[in-house]
């Protein structure tokens, strides 16, 4: 059956695809139009609208569509889709390109959307939350490779490359570029190896002083990849995502992908990045305590950011500890004079201070010793001391001198107005994380490589923030003045 369509009758006035298609095009695309070789008075390649691109982009992951392939067949059916395209089809190979090309422009997309919402009053700064989720890469755990192994590939895939190159090039137009088509993922397998050689090479040399017998491994498929422990217990390629959030509306205000499966690192370059791309930093900042250590109050107090955390001693009340003493010649039952600067053990004799080592991030060590003569004749040696110490052993205990801030954050953190502070984290900072996988589809990203992996997560993100502005803006028409 043929029949007639008006377009613009596909959708209603107030639908989510009309709302984003205005929205992008009041800001300024000049960076991805920059990137466009076709030019007026000059020959030039045809190229789609950026707009048009973007708006398809945050439209799908706004309807849970992260697969290029999938929104190319949705261009032909979905209603939303059809409006924006006008009836017509884009390749999925111009999808998928678009989103994981012009990573300065995308960054300057999100600044201008943050920008606006700040200017209507919904991103103040005032409190931010970070926090950070793993979200499983675009590689199998089976991809993993010994150096040795990968340099094999290696040479396999160069040769590969060598004969594709020495292949005469077919006169039918659809054998060349299916021969060109080869040639070029065989270079670009060679790229991956030579990364993760590159990778395998980095992590050997690093872990080599913490662990005997290391022997590091990288993804052939994706060598940025690292395999980390997930939400479920089980450890899979992934990369971790961290989230900066306002806590006014819940707006993602900073979005970037690392390779470190732990967060205790990524407090301060958080706060690097926001005053980079926002121009100033958050009044106050609330994480959770897998960031709270030394380094991060430190990081906090010298870019002026009130942090809030929740601090994790690394001790705990046990009646016996792993060397078999008992819980009263633990090191934390041992007396402590202040003013004289010693300990006094069970038996009434006196750790006089021995040395002091200075640490990272301000920590100073101080080290107390009993007397040469006090232990081995002690009555009570059998239970102060390790079950296979030396004749001559003696008990030693250490005191951990904290810098100032870690002092004042442990003050400030025993108030009443900071506990209901950072009360209030985990519905702030969690949310986004559970919507870009839930309701974006980003359980798995579909790129690969830290670069492409952050600008997926920022396309997630800003469909993320659009939509809570417009449920946002919803809000406030409905509400009485």
């Amino acid at each position: 059956m043929l029949r007639s369509i008006d377009v613009e009758q596909l959708i209603d006035e107030d639908h989510s695809a009309r709302l984003i298609w205005q929205l992008i095009g009041r800001l300024d695309l000049s960076l991805y139009h920059a990137q466009i070789e076709a030019v007026e008075g000059r020959a030039g390649r045809e190229h789609t609208d950026p707009q048009l691109l973007i708006s398809l982009w945050i439209y799908a992951y706004s309807r849970g569509v992260s697969s290029a392939r999938e929104l190319a067949r949705q261009c032909e059916y979905e209603p939303g889709c059809q409006w924006l395209c006008g009836l017509q089809t884009i390749s999925h190979r111009t999808l998928s390109g678009f989103r994981s090309d012009h990573k300065a422009a995308l960054d300057d997309l999100f600044v201008q959307v943050l920008g606006m919402m700040s200017a209507e009053g919904l991103i103040t700064l005032e409190r931010v939350t970070l926090d950070g989720t793993k979200i499983k890469a675009n590689a199998g755990g089976n991809s993993f490779r010994r150096k040795e192994k990968l340099a094999a590939h290696l040479e396999l895939a160069r040769e590969q490359v060598r004969w594709l190159n020495a292949q005469p090039e077919a006169e039918e137009k659809s054998a060349s570029r299916r021969a060109a088509a080869q040639r070029r993922a065989a270079r670009q397998r060679v790229s991956r190896l030579e990364s993760a050689v590159r990778e395998v090479e980095r992590l050997q040399q690093e872990k080599k002083h913490e662990r005997d017998g290391y022997v590091a491994r990288a993804s052939s498929s994706d060598p940025e990849a690292h395999v980390m422990r997930n939400g479920e217990g089980g450890t899979v390629p992934s990369y971790n995502v961290q989230l900066l959030t306002d806590t006014k509306h819940g707006i993602v205000v900073n979005v970037e992908a690392t390779t470190d499966a732990i967060d205790y690192r990524q407090m301060k370059p958080a706060l690097e990045r926001c005053a980079t791309t926002l121009g100033r930093k958050p009044k106050q900042i609330v994480a959770d305590g897998d960031y709270t250590n030394h380094a991060t109050v430190q990081a906090a107090a010298e870019h002026g950011v009130d942090f809030y955390g929740s601090w994790q001693d690394s001790w705990r009340a046990v009646e016996r500890d792993a060397q078999g003493r008992h819980s009263e010649f633990l090191a934390s039952a041992f007396p402590y004079d202040a003013a004289q600067d010693r300990f006094t053990c069970p038996a009434g004799q006196t750790l006089t201070h021995h040395a002091l080592m200075n640490r990272d991030n301000g920590v100073r060590t101080h080290v107390y010793r009993a007397p040469k003569k006090a232990c081995p004749h002690c009555p009570l040696r059998d239970k102060c001391a390790p079950q296979q110490a030396r004749p001559d052993w003696r008990r030693s205990i250490t005191r951990l001198q904290e810098p100032s801030a870690t002092t004042a954050f442990k003050q400030k953190m025993a108030t009443e107005e900071a506990k209901q502070i950072y009360a209030r984290r985990s519905q702030i900072a969690e949310f986004p994380h559970a919507w870009i996988k839930e309701r974006c589809g980003l359980r798995q990203f579909r790129c690969r490589g830290r670069v492409k992996v952050a600008m997926e997560a920022t396309w997630a993100c800003l469909s993320y923030n659009l939509t809570r502005w417009f449920g946002l803006k919803r809000t406030l028409q409905i509400l009485p003045a």
